[in-house]
């Protein structure tokens, strides 16, 4: 099943003004409210307005629905490309062949297969590219909407979010090496250690706890080649 647009999800056209999409929005908002549901309705009626009100955070701001009317509009030429394309492949492939043998036949329903499957692959990939895109909007919206209503937000760490941190943590501990090693730099560094207890405080301790951490696994190795 095709996933709904903003449009659909607010139940206006995608011609609708500024204004019939606010008060659609604020019909939607009185009919779906969860306050107003019974007890065994209210569990969709917070998934159905947790849509609306991604969908007006982007609808209801100038910039946003820009954006992505212009990304509704890439996706249906994308498909109707796809589509364009495949009936192109049959027609010729179809017409070309049509006299053939069973042999040919069944080349031909053999590569029509491939293409059909390498079409799926790549609609596949834009779809996710746009899905995640709009994901995107869609979380940012929902953080915002969380906000105006003074919720705070506390950001939640994936893999990516480490992987980068590590990089400049690396990045970081590199430029630091060598500017420890460049003769005007190191003297202005170890001036600074020296005047300032507070960061002395916080390197001995983290000079400390790095050494630990070499000394341990240096132990761990060689009591290995010693046994």
């Amino acid at each position: 099943m095709e996933k709904q647009t903003l449009y659909e999800i607010l139940e206006v056209s995608e011609n609708a003004s500024p204004e019939i999409i606010e008060k659609a929005y604020k019909v939607l908002a009185k009919k779906y409210h969860p306050d107003l549901q019974d007890i065994g309705e209210k569990q969709k009626a917070e998934e159905k307005m947790k849509k609306i009100n991604e969908a007006y955070e982007i609808l209801g701001n100038a910039d946003k629905k820009i954006k992505y009317d212009e990304e509704l509009k890439q996706k249906r030429e994308n498909e109707r490309y796809c589509q364009e394309q495949k009936d192109e492949y049959y027609s010729e492939n179809y017409s070309s062949n049509i006299s053939n043998d069973n042999t040919e036949k069944y080349n031909y329903e053999k590569e029509k297969l491939k293409y059909e499957e390498r079409l799926r692959r790549e609609e596949n990939i834009r779809r996710k590219e746009m899905q995640e895109n709009l994901n995107r909007e869609y979380e940012n919206a929902y953080y915002n909407y969380l906000r105006s209503l003074g919720y705070k937000i506390k950001h939640k760490w994936t893999k990516e979010n480490i992987f980068d941190f590590f990089i400049v943590l690396v990045i970081m501990t590199i430029i630091i090496t060598a500017l420890w090693f460049i003769p005007p730099t190191h003297e202005w560094m170890v001036n600074f250690y020296e005047q300032n207890p507070i960061l002395k405080i916080i390197v001995d301790i983290i000079v400390g706890i790095v050494k630990g951490i070499f000394m341990g696994i240096w132990n761990f190795i060689t009591g290995l080649f010693a046994r």
